[in-house]
């Protein structure tokens, strides 16, 4: 049995894999025949050395898979480091492995000429000591970015790449952050970013424009998966859009622009499995019913409740906070573009790529170009940067017949701010108008025309400001009245988008500023804010702040609403005293009073001395309730009948003398809302002024945080989409939930319901007696029409066609 067993000992010693599992049960008593194997893998690199292209040996492929991993478990402080550096070495060198300082990419790396079976084969025994923890991480990124940059093969590379974002992935894992290796990582990856100096184009890529394109790649990866999201992340890529070369250009702008949308649309596919996930229920059909299995079904049932109802209230809350239909600045956009906010100089990042835009102009292609003005008008308008030669750069690209005007029209929307003096916008516009808004020019190019002056005018309102010289309006480089009064003559063009487009312009001007209109055309919300002088700010101008905004308003609220409560109490305590006064006098009771001669005279010595008790014979009650009236009248303020001043003087009184909590913020915003709406709205003033003799003014305003309005606050993006400013010929197709939307919003704000005052002629007409107007010549002409039988037939049957039911503005009261 002896002679059987060692026998069989040497017969095992020779099989690596059963080897590799006694080394891991019993490495001290199997050490010898573990460095046997060593030796001969030496000695096998040696022989490969001579010749590295020829095919490899399935040993030496056995042998190297075992060494690493017999030397990563059991023998870590012994050999691990000996077999790495043998691999290495295989790879890179032997001197290319002993420096680990060098940062720079050689393109002549013996890894070039081995066979691809033994490249994979060290690689994958390499990423088998980088997860036992053997090698450190900045080690074998540095190897794995030397091999990418030199390597043909295409799957290796993307070996290499996946296992560099898993394994800072891992790095990064929640309660395993290590701070120190990240920024060990983050400076290799920078240098070999920013350290490169390849030609901006070339038929061929070096080594080191490919191993900076791979570190970009890595880094905005990193970034979207959430792994590396501070500022250091987006530095490196802000290197990365300076470098010479243009596809590392590229793909760094294209981060700064794209990658919100990027991690929006991984989250709604990730949502989106879980979603599907959830709604796979296994229901166990074809399986015995047992007791865990119904458990089971009835857990997978509840998860899946519980995520139909969150993804319902997810879907609201987007209704009711999100609504980017509409643009009016990029002051309502600074957390959706992080990336682009984390930037430490973007004042200089803008110039040195502006730069590079003009003085290379005819180096890059159009769509580089085109890319370069996106990310430039983008940095300009969400830091609010003044970078003045961008204007009229842009001017050159506005011609009519220009190859995606559409896109240059829209980039130049997005380097609009407040800003912006309002000289340079006035060239924009002037340039528009005479290459877009002629009648020569085409329907639709008049239409992108007038949505995107409108566009730029929305966020630069100082731009329709004018400047008034002794009574005389003067502009310094244009006329705005009478381009304003051009582009709202638009309103009654033929086409249906140009029609379309001037009307948005004129209910933009009626709100902004509406004296550039004429006063037909100001409308009834123009025309109350006309009358009330508003105008936008000019350049440079500023409403400071005296206090919060709508103190003033919720002190006289609070006012009012405690002056109504005390005078509600005050009339159940005079009716229920009234009540006992009555009791009183038919009771006829006889009341004990005391004699003058009982007092003793030390007592009334006492009374007299006492200043705080009141005498008895004297009645205070009535000079008491006349004093408090006072003060009440004296103590509700009305706001609407204060001057400017003595509003100012008020705000800065309640703001520095109270504390405000949320609701009261809550209560103010709404406040001046109403208070909005009535300046701007004559009918919402007048129903306001009845409800105020009514009574019933503090019935507009609940004490909720609710508001129905919050649906249609707006926040906006600070990208522009050329889409925005096309020309829109049909209405937009509703979904079936705006459509739902809008029927139940219908039923419960129809106009005739919420009307207020006294009865309209079509209801006086119904109530009058027959007898009154049997003669008149409306009842003489029925049956043929309020404008008789020719003149309805007149233009065809087409119009004169009769209407069926009840007339469309008859109103009918509630009963």
């Amino acid at each position: 049995m002896g002679g059987s067993g060692t026998g069989k000992r040497v017969e095992v010693t020779l099989k690596l894999p059963q080897l590799q599992n006694l080394c891991k049960r019993d490495p001290s008593g199997y050490k010898e025949d573990f460095e046997a194997q060593v030796r001969r893998l030496e000695s096998e690199l040696g022989i490969l050395a001579l010749q590295p292209a020829t095919e490899p040996s399935a040993r030496l492929i056995e042998l190297i898979q075992f060494a690493a991993a017999v030397s990563s478990s059991s023998y870590k402080t012994t050999h691990a480091d000996h077999i790495a550096n043998l691999l290495i070495g295989l790879l890179v060198g032997e001197q290319s492995a002993e420096d680990k300082n060098n940062v720079m990419i050689s393109s002549s790396l013996p890894v070039t000429a081995l066979h691809r079976d033994v490249r994979k084969t060290c690689v994958s025994a390499l990423i088998l000591m980088r997860n036992k923890g053997v090698l450190p991480p900045i080690r074998i990124l540095e190897l794995f970015f030397r091999i990418m940059a030199v390597v043909p093969d295409k799957k290796l590379r993307e070996l290499l790449y996946h296992h560099l974002v898993n394994d800072i992935r891992n790095i990064n894992k929640k309660g395993k952050r290590d701070d120190t290796i990240n920024r060990s990582i983050q400076t290799f990856l920078h240098k070999l970013i920013s350290g490169h100096q390849g030609p901006a184009s070339g038929d061929e890529e070096s080594s080191t424009d490919v191993a900076a394109k791979r570190a970009t790649d890595l880094v905005c990866e990193l970034y979207r998966r959430r792994i590396w999201t501070e500022e250091r992340t987006v530095a490196i890529v802000a290197s990365a859009v300076l470098s010479p070369n243009v596809t590392i250009m590229c793909r760094a702008m294209r981060f700064f622009l794209n990658i919100e949308e990027k991690m929006a649309e991984d989250d709604a596919a990730e949502e989106e499995v879980d979603w599907s996930e959830k709604n796979a229920i296994d229901y166990h059909s074809h399986s015995k019913k047992t007791a865990a299995r119904e458990r089971h079904v009835n857990r997978q049932l509840k998860n899946k409740v519980k995520a139909q109802k969150k993804r319902e209230m997810q879907d609201e809350w987007m209704e009711m906070n999100m609504n980017p239909d509409k643009d009016k600045g990029v002051e309502a956009c600074k957390k959706l573009y992080p990336a682009i906010e984390l930037l430490r100089d973007p004042q200089g990042l803008a110039e040195a790529v502006f730069k590079k835009l003009r003085s290379n102009n005819s180096a890059y292609k159009y769509q580089v170009k085109l890319l370069m003005i996106n990310f430039v008008t983008r940095l300009v308008g969400n830091h609010e940067l003044i970078l003045l030669p961008l204007y009229s750069f842009l001017q050159k690209y506005m011609g009519g017949h220009q190859r995606d005007v559409t896109a240059i029209l829209a980039y130049a929307v997005q380097a609009c701010h407040e800003n912006v003096p309002p000289d340079e916008i006035h060239g924009i516009l002037k340039t528009i108008a005479h290459n877009f808004i002629t009648e020569r020019c085409s329907e639709e190019q008049m239409a992108v025309g007038i949505n995107a002056a409108r566009a730029i005018c929305t966020r630069v309102p100082s731009s329709l400001s004018t400047e008034e010289v002794d009574g005389i309006t003067n502009s310094t480089t244009m006329d705005i009245e009478a381009f304003a009064r051009d582009l709202a003559a638009f309103g009654n063009h033929r086409d249906r988008s140009v029609a379309i487009a001037g009307k948005g312009w004129l209910n933009f001007v009626r709100d902004v500023y509406p004296g550039l209109l004429q006063g037909k055309n100001r409308g009834l919300k123009g025309s109350a804010l006309h009358k009330a002088g508003a105008k936008p700010l000019r350049y440079g101008e500023k409403k400071v702040a005296s206090g919060v905004e709508g103190a003033e308003l919720l002190y006289e609220y609070e006012a009012k609403k405690a002056a109504k409560q005390k005078k509600q109490a005050q009339n159940e305590e005079d009716d229920g005293s009234e009540g006992n006064d009555d009791d009183d006098d038919v009771s006829g009771e006889w009341q004990d009073v005391e004699d003058a001669s009982d007092v003793d005279e030390d007592d009334e010595a006492e009374e007299e001395v006492d200043d705080d008790e009141a005498p008895t014979l004297v009645n205070l009650d009535a000079e008491e309730e006349q004093e408090e009236d006072g003060e009440e009248d004296s103590a509700v303020p009305d706001v609407s009948k204060m001057t400017p001043k003595e509003r100012e003087l008020l705000k800065q009184k309640v703001s520095s003398e109270r504390i405000f909590t949320a609701s009261d913020f809550e209560k103010m915003r709404k406040l001046v809302e109403l208070e909005r709406r009535a300046r701007e709205d004559p009918r919402e003033a007048a129903r306001r002024k009845r409800a105020k003799a009514r009574g019933r003014d503090l019935e507009d305003l609940s004490d909720d945080s609710e508001d129905e309005d919050e649906a249609n606050r707006i926040k906006i993006a600070g990208a522009v989409n050329p889409e925005d400013i096309m020309a829109d010929a049909r209405r937009k197709r509703q979904s079936k939930a705006e459509r739902l939307e809008k029927v139940i919003a219908g039923r419960t704000k129809f106009e005739a319901k919420q009307r207020e005052g006294g009865s309209t002629n079509e209801e006086k007409k119904r109530k009058k007696n027959f007898t009154m107007s049997k003669f008149s010549f409306e009842a003489r002409s029925k049956g043929r029409g309020k404008k008789g039988l020719n003149q309805n037939n007149q233009g065809g049957m087409k119009r004169g066609k009769k209407q069926i039911g009840h007339e469309a503005k008859k109103r009918r009261r509630k009963s």
